[in-house]
């Protein structure tokens, strides 16, 4: 059995040494020529309309010839791009909803150079690369060879040196070609291949006419059998509520449901499973204009770009790690606009994964999505007053008033029942992974969102056994202990990051600081917020006392005993033990109680 194993290798080795690169670009060191006038043969398009196979290779209709026995000849330029190292035949190409590379190259005919490195997604343009060469003296047509083909029946086809054909494809067994190779014919007779004969045409133009006979009554016959089925259809699914509809590829405006989404997601589930869940109101909220909550709405490129005014800088709200945010109206709507380029297309598919199926309202929500011109954007509700951190870290300079202490407490309890509802509330679990104050967005009442999704991990296990991942990300200054040292992912991660939060909305000062301005703070250079609360409670004085110097300077009136209660949890949350630190559920328990007992009248 080995030696059969054995002798099976070592004939597929040699096999692959004549055949394997068959179905590669024809390298430019090949010949000299920068550019040429090349051909492609496509067999069996999806359509025999020449001008369905011009629009579908950006080719003038007069390039397209069709050949003696079906398919079609399609002239184009060939070059050797800069840096490129193959001959190939560049154009742009928007991706269909549901297309992968298979069906793509499928379309083309197999003339495709397949990258699938390079994500697709619905409506975006893609840059394509055909195959095809350039030789001195003769044009090149690329074939893919087909089940029976030879190159002595394709000699007699196209009239091309056998020699020279096996030379320019490296074929050193003359009898070893397979179905779904990439040729580069030497073709001295292409109009021969795609010319007819008086002789010929007549008796093709006599059987013609019957088979054209015969194909309008089935047709006939055919259509009258579809309307009856498309007439029962539309009366069947008219009557169910929740009909899946998708916006059609041609206009890219449609509506894109959430769970039968055309991109690979991590994870598929009921909407059943989520409902049961969550309250009616946490799901249900409140719908953004006209907008359907469990869809999302695929906007065009020229839709997005005219609402942020040609993405204007006087339309900008802001600039994350992943790209801009743009203010703008969209169908009536005010709305916010993330321009991503398509390079993050994994943070892209993230945030449509859960935003687009989970609805609470304490989470931003996501109204839909476009693509155009090599950027991604994400389309959400508008948060009118900004990101928490802008609030909170200089907040004069930004042209806002100071947030009292009573709405910071309650902003501390909308982003804690949002992350606890990720956390508890869905399966499967999600950890945010970017818990911070800009990830926090304020509406128009000052109640709190949580935001940016790009980063969120999904928990195949449950909470208590996380996951492990080898590539840290996430912000400095919120990164859990474990989750650095050891690579270890629960929902305790995003309690460390809220902690750090927490004190922030205390103190007023960002997770890391070199600000040392303080003068009732005994600190020195590059220091914490963590570092610095933590301080408080080691310190022999009394803990209120010390947490009130570190008090924002800001705060004229706040709570004394709800100031060390919230010191105390964001303490608790940033514990370097993740077991001991509490979950989300009881996170908001405790804050809620500190939210009731800040609204009593003895304050400071």
């Amino acid at each position: 059995m080995g030696e059969l194993l054995m002798v099976s290798v070592f004939w597929m080795s040699l096999l692959c040494a004549f055949h394997c690169f068959h179905s590669m670009p024809m390298p430019c060191n090949i010949s000299l020529i920068d550019s040429c006038a090349a051909s492609l043969y496509l067999a069996n398009p999806q359509s025999e309309d020449s001008e369905y196979v011009a629009n579908l290779f950006h080719v003038n209709p007069t390039s397209v010839r069709r050949a003696v026995g079906g398919g079609f000849v399609i002239s184009i330029s060939c070059s050797c791009p800069a840096n490129h190292g193959n001959y190939t035949s560049h154009m742009e190409y928007t991706v269909q909803i549901g297309d992968t590379w298979e069906i793509i190259s499928s379309r083309f005919g197999g003339l495709v150079v397949e990258t699938p490195e390079k994500m697709l997604i619905g409506l975006m343009t893609v840059g394509l690369d055909l195959f095809c060469g350039c030789t001195d003296g003769v044009e090149l047509l690329t074939y893919v060879v087909k089940r029976g083909d030879t190159l002595f029946t394709l000699y007699s086809r196209f009239g091309a040196d056998v020699n020279k054909t096996a030379e320019l494809n490296m074929i050193k067994d003359q009898t070893l070609i397979n179905e779904g190779d990439v040729l580069f014919i030497p073709a001295s007779g292409l109009e021969h291949l795609t010319m007819l004969s008086d002789n010929e045409s007549r008796p093709r133009k006599a059987s013609q006419m019957h088979v054209h006979i015969i194909l309008a009554i089935a047709a006939a016959t055919t259509l009258v059998i579809l309307i009856i089925i498309v007439i029962f259809s539309w009366t069947y699914n008219h009557k169910r509520k929740e009909r899946v509809i998708l916006g059609a590829p041609s206009s890219g405006i449609g509506c894109l449901d959430c769970y039968r989404m055309p991109f690979p997601l991590e994870k598929k589930k009921s909407i059943s499973t989520i409902k049961s869940h969550s309250s009616s109101e946490e799901y249900g909220g409140s719908v953004v204009g006209s907008f359907i909550s469990d869809k999302m709405t695929i906007f065009s490129f020229s839709e997005t770009r005219d609402a942020t005014l040609n993405f204007s800088a006087s339309q900008k709200l802001g600039q994350g790690s992943y790209g801009s945010v743009y203010h703008g109206t969209l169908r009536g709507q005010d709305v916010a606009i993330k321009q991503m380029k398509n390079t993050k297309s994994k943070e892209f598919l993230a945030e449509l994964n859960i935003l687009c199926k989970v609805h609470h309202n304490n989470l931003i929500k996501l109204i839909g999505y476009s693509v155009g011109e090599e950027y991604l954007f994400l389309v959400y509700e508008v948060a009118q007053n900004g990101s928490l951190s802008d609030h909170l870290h200089n907040p004069a300079a930004k042209g806002h008033t100071p947030l009292s202490w009573e709405t910071r407490i309650q902003i501390a309890l909308d982003a804690a029942k949002g992350l606890e509802y990720i956390h508890e509330h869905i399966k499967p679990y999600y950890v945010h992974r970017d818990v911070k104050t800009s990830n926090i967005l304020l509406d128009s009442n000052f109640r709190a969102k949580v935001a940016d999704f790009g980063l969120v991990k999904l928990l195949e296990n449950s909470p208590e056994i996380g996951s492990t991942t080898s590539k840290i990300v996430g912000t400095f200054g919120y990164l859990a202990p474990e989750y650095v040292r050891d690579g270890c992912v629960t929902p305790k991660t995003d309690v460390y990051a809220y902690g750090v939060v927490l004190m922030e909305l205390i103190t007023g000062r960002p997770a890391l600081s070199n600000n040392t301005n303080t003068e009732n703070v005994p600190h020195s250079g590059h220091r914490s917020v963590v570092d610095l609360i933590l301080s408080a409670f080691a310190d022999g004085r009394d803990t209120t006392a010390r947490l009130v110097e570190c008090m924002d300077p800001a705060l004229v009136s706040f709570h004394r005993d709800s100031l060390f209660q919230m010191a105390l949890l964001s303490k608790d949350c940033v514990d370097e033990d993740w077991k001991r630190r509490p979950d989300m559920s009881k996170v908001v328990l405790r804050l809620s109680r500190i939210l009731v007992s800040s609204r009593e009248p003895h304050g400071l």
